[in-house]
């Protein structure tokens, strides 16, 4: 069972606090779940009962938008990934010493019910590479090689290894 407050409208006395909504999210115990950092209202659930449920949060309360079996046996960690580039991919891992990581964008329910909550791509929306600049540094050579500013200069300080 999942129980959703609001902590903003929590009463005084602890006693007297209700859920705004209460989800039976499995047929056994939920061992597992995540809230999405980038996509607002996206959770999932993981079991002992093997399944991973994806949910739709919205003021209405939750929405089971797809289940699944990853193979990984009992769930026992479901985490999405923190970034917004990857913020669709969710890691699973469970009782099989296995982990699947999910692009749940691949599937068309979760494209249906959060294509509206993604934020436009911004540029050209093309695959990019995201690296480090390389740092100029007098240790660019590799082994072997000679400065070559000495070269150019008629120095031939070049590399020296450890046996001459």
């Amino acid at each position: 069972m999942i129980h959703y407050h609001d902590t903003r409208n929590a009463p005084k006395d602890p006693s007297g606090s209700k859920p705004v909504w209460v989800l039976q999210a499995h047929d056994e115990s939920i061992s597992s779940f995540d809230i999405n950092p980038v996509i607002p209202g996206y959770l999932v659930t993981g079991s002992t009962d093997k399944q991973v449920k994806l949910w739709n949060i919205q003021d209405s309360g939750p929405s089971m938008v797809v289940s699944r079996d990853l193979g990984v046996g009992r769930v026992f960690s479901t985490t999405f990934a923190p970034d917004k580039e990857v913020g669709f991919r969710l890691a699973v891992a469970g009782s099989k010493g296995a982990v699947q990581i999910w692009d749940t964008s691949t599937n068309g329910a979760v494209r249906a019910a959060f294509a509206n909550k993604v934020p436009a791509i911004r540029g050209d929306g093309k695959e990019r590479l995201v690296g480090l600049e390389e740092q100029d540094t007098d240790s660019d050579t590799d082994e072997g090689e000679s400065d070559e500013e000495g070269a150019e200069n008629g120095d031939e300080k070049g590399w020296e290894s450890m046996e001459e």
